[in-house]
């Protein structure tokens, strides 16, 4: 039993400084190991988190986007109820032109949506052009300022016969052959008077914003539309032959 010990204790002391050498080696493997585990752990939390934070931006921006075209149809929407717009389908303006050679719309719906040419485009009770291209999916729409635009209209207030002429210039146009003995008052409204195949009576074409007499005998006046159209998104297109105010 003594010569045992004695070569246990030998052999312990042998074997000491490789166990203490092993455990000095394995002890940072052992932690670099479950440092990996942990750091893979978190990846793939991250992983989950990115994956629902991009579910939920999704759904903002999809309520964002339904909120936003809320906010900027329903005032054309409720134009449509209450004065009877009847078969005026709401577009969405997907590209614009105001250049010095015309002035267009393209909107989000052609052909397969039953769209027309010669359809006028209003927004509210404003004229902003008439359908004049239409394809599958889109169509162009010519605008009230571009200079092939023309359309017969009166002076609200005193009912002076005249022609609507775009001038290629997005803010104001012309009302030209008003004759010089008219009544012409500043301010006054220019109404569409039917006449002719395409634009239907009773839209307005713009505010008289200044006029002159020439030499011509007739009235020079600069009108101005009365919303902004290199701004909007979205308009109506109609083609029944007068607006029902009642």
């Amino acid at each position: 039993m003594f010569k045992i010990g004695i070569l246990e204790q030998i052999a312990a002391t042998i074997n000491y400084p490789f166990l203490y050498i092993s455990s000095k080696i394995s002890y940072p493997l052992q932690v670099i190991l479950n440092k990996r585990n942990s750091y893979q752990e978190l990846e793939q939390k991250c992983i989950n988190l990115e994956k629902e934070n991009s579910k939920f931006l999704q759904e903002n921006i999809k309520l964002k986007a339904s909120l936003n075209f809320a906010i900027n149809t329903q005032e054309l929407l409720d134009f449509q109820k209450r004065y009877e717009i009847i078969n005026a389908p709401l577009c969405k303006i997907i590209a614009s032109n105001f250049s010095e050679h015309e002035h267009y719309y393209l909107i989000n719906k052609g052909k397969i949506h039953g769209i027309k040419k010669d359809m006028i485009a209003i927004y509210k009770f404003q004229v902003i052009g008439r359908v004049t291209e239409v394809y599958r999916w889109h169509s162009k729409i010519l605008l009230i300022t571009d200079k092939n635009s023309k359309i017969a209209g009166y002076t609200n207030t005193t009912n002076a016969q005249g022609i609507v002429v775009g001038q290629n210039n997005p803010k104001t146009y012309k009302m030209e052959y008003v004759n010089h003995l008219s009544n012409v008052q500043p301010e006054d409204f220019i109404i569409s008077s039917g006449q002719g195949l395409i634009f239907p009576e009773g839209f307005c074409l713009g505010k008289i914003t200044n006029f002159q007499k020439t030499k011509e005998l007739y009235y020079s006046i600069i009108v101005e539309p009365l919303v902004d159209l290199q701004n909007l998104n979205h308009c109506l297109l109609t083609n029944q032959e007068k607006i029902s105010l009642y």
